[in-house]
């Protein structure tokens, strides 16, 4: 969403009257920033993307979450924001300041409550010590990348079925499930499968939570959560989740934008569920090869 970055002013709003007992003051985000046009686009949507772009910025530079920047990778901290500018965002505004062929430029006002960037920061607080084993276990597979072992036969390939994508309401959709084995096919680790029991891995695909909210006459904000279940990881289920949102236009079609940004979710859940698949699967080959189970230790 974000092409261009231009000046971004913020500012934060400062109590000046004293708080009930119990009560915390929230603070008001304010931003201003600019969005050039691109070839042959809307008015409409321009503008779209410079409140998507402040709105973001305007929470990304609070001096309250400085800490999180300093412990989070840049994605984690994204996501972070992302998470808080999705759920915790309260009273948006926006007005376009200037409007010229080729560019537009708006200010957007909101208030977020700290007790609600605790809620998010516990769910993010693990994160800084799984990046530094992460880091860890990067450098050893760029070190042993020439060393990988591969599956040399069929044989030695897993098998992945995949449900159909389910709703909450209880319904299911095939399309959807068709669109994903097309996203994760021609795996060397593994063969997509049409005989469930005789699979190694069973991913089921689930549409948690789709939401529109108005965020004002000429803007709607959609939220979508989509999950994959995930057996044959772990010994228990595993669930492999993709939370965004997306600010679009009120004369845009909901269902259009909908369909485009559950395929963008699905298909990163996937590439994501592939990865686990790919580790997993390069372990029981290296276990294989040495003929005895390789430790924790070893495995990172």
């Amino acid at each position: 969403m974000i092409k261009r970055l231009y000046p971004v002013f913020l500012s934060v709003f400062v109590p000046i009257f004293p708080l009930l007992a119990g009560e915390v003051e929230s603070l008001e985000i304010s931003a201003n920033t600019c969005e050039k046009a691109l070839e042959g686009e809307s008015p409409s949507s321009v503008r779209i993307r410079a409140v998507d772009k402040a709105v973001f910025l305007a929470l990304k530079n609070l001096e309250e979450l400085e800490p999180d920047r300093q412990r989070l990778s840049d994605y984690d901290f994204n996501a972070m924001v992302y998470q808080l500018v999705d759920d915790y965002v309260e009273d948006l505004s926006s007005t376009v300041t200037k409007s010229e062929t080729g560019k537009i430029c708006v200010d957007i006002k909101g208030y977020i409550n700290p007790n609600n960037i605790e809620i998010v920061r516990g769910q993010f607080q693990n994160l800084a010590d799984e990046q530094d084993q992460a880091s860890v276990a990067q450098i050893a597979d760029e070190v042993n990348q020439s060393l990988t072992i591969k599956p040399r036969d069929a044989q030695n390939l897993a098998l992945v079925y995949i449900n159909d994508l389910a709703y909450e309401n209880g319904t299911t959709s095939h399309k959807y499930a068709l669109f994903l084995k097309d996203k994760i096919k021609n795996n060397p680790y593994y063969y997509l499968t049409e005989e469930k029991d005789l699979a190694d891995y069973v991913i089921t695909p689930r549409f948690l939570k789709g939401k529109v909210d108005a965020l004002d006459a000429t803007h709607k904000r959609l939220q979508m959560v989509v999950v994959l279940d995930v057996d044959g990881l772990e010994d228990d289920t595993q669930s492999i989740a993709q939370n965004r949102f997306l600010l679009f236009g009120a004369e845009e079609n909901e269902q259009d934008i909908a369909k485009r940004l559950l395929k963008k979710l699905l298909e990163a859940a996937g590439q994501e569920t592939v990865r686990h698949i790919e580790r997993k699967e390069q372990l029981k080959l290296e276990q294989n090869m040495l003929g005895r189970k390789i430790s924790d230790d070893e495995a990172v």
